[in-house]
């Protein structure tokens, strides 16, 4: 995916988020849940996500290693 912009608000839903970060768009959730954090700020459930994600996108980004066997 990875084309998220914000006038595709229709889809910034949690339910969305949790589709994307189950397919592994861990980078694309984090954008949702941080949209919906800020126009929720009350959600604590919210920013545990960002935080969990955060790690996730993170590793996601590093590329593996490769021995030169």
């Amino acid at each position: 995916m990875g084309n998220i912009k914000a006038g595709d608000d229709m889809f910034f839903t949690a339910t969305m988020a949790e589709v994307l970060e189950g397919q592994g768009h861990y980078e694309d959730a984090l954008m949702i849940y941080k949209i919906l954090a800020d126009t929720s700020p009350w959600d604590q459930s919210l920013i545990f996500r960002i935080e969990r994600l955060k790690g996730l996108a993170e590793r996601g980004r590093k590329k593996p290693r490769q021995d030169a066997n």
